[in-house]
């Protein structure tokens, strides 16, 4: 099953490689994540063609067996009993387990949405894995610090302008699932920064949810920081405009530690020096 999954991966990048037209390239291109569209880019994404069989009959070709591929959740039989392909039309991204074994994938259709589009199986557990591990190993083990954000475009963005700076930043994409805390777990085992930074955006029930992680990461990391990206914005957005690494640079550099945020019934937001409670009196003489 993990090489059904990892051969899967190979089809997967080979084909967005060849393509030369369509939703896929215009996406990458218009989010600025057109360099992945290069043979030698770190992140490793792909695409899923728009056919009925085209990975099944790559796979069979391989020598991996009908019962594999469907464990391995690549693979399901149609109405008429034919095996056809469970992910098509989609770019494709590795989760990867904390061995950094292809278990299982995160997909964006072309509403633009990344989702985990693999079953739940014996090696894949969404809980239980994460995208980008693998493409940032070096950064992460260079001191990077991991900021979780949710769409991979972002993550590549915070990526590119890590390296730009230095080899400070790794994106890390939730892709719309959330951060669990085995997730957590998995990336502290990975980094050897004990800083994380969280990035709020989208709408406000979307913050909310972003700033949950924050607990669970502190657990694992010593300094668990936050910073808001402005709304209607994305970092992905913001790295294309002019000095766009820069400026994405600076803002996550302006993230506020975890302490300086305040739960209220509308939300979660950062707590200004009027918000904060004074200190209780001393014992009396």
């Amino acid at each position: 099953m993990l090489d059904a999954n990892a051969a899967a991966a190979w089809f997967f990048r080979r084909e967005l490689l060849r393509a030369t037209g369509g939703w896929p390239l215009e996406y990458l291109r218009a989010h600025g994540a057109g360099s992945v569209l290069s043979a030698d880019s770190v992140w490793k994404v792909g695409y899923a063609p728009r056919m009925w069989s085209g990975l099944v009959d790559h796979l069979r070709r391989e020598g991996f067996g009908y019962a594999t591929l469907a464990k391995a959740g690549l693979m399901a039989w149609n109405e008429v009993g034919d095996a056809v392909d469970r992910h098509r039309d989609r770019l494709m991204l590795v989760a990867r387990d904390r061995r950094l074994a292809a278990v299982g994938f995160v997909g964006i259709g072309p509403d633009g949405v990344a989702r985990s589009v693999s079953p739940v199986t014996v090696v894949h557990r969404p809980a239980n894995v994460l995208v980008g591990v693998e493409e940032q190993r070096e950064l992460l083990a260079s001191g990077a610090h991991p900021v979780i954000v949710d769409a991979p475009v972002d993550a590549i963005a915070v990526s590119n302008a890590g390296r730009a700076a230095g080899w400070r930043w790794a994106g890390i994409p939730v892709c719309g699932g959330g951060l669990s805390t085995a997730q957590a777990k998995m990336l502290r085992e990975f980094s050897t920064s004990d800083k994380v930074v969280v990035v709020l955006g989208g709408s406000q029930a979307e913050r909310n949810q972003t700033a949950g992680y924050l607990l669970d990461l502190a657990f694992f990391f010593d300094r668990v920081r936050a910073v808001e990206v402005p709304p209607g914005e994305s970092l992905a957005g913001i790295a294309q405009r002019d000095l766009g690494a820069e400026r994405v640079n600076e803002l996550l550099l302006s993230s506020r530690p975890l302490m300086t945020y305040r739960a209220t019934g509308r939300g979660v937001f950062p707590a200004r020096g009027t918000d904060v409670e004074p200190p209780l009196p001393g014992p009396s003489l």
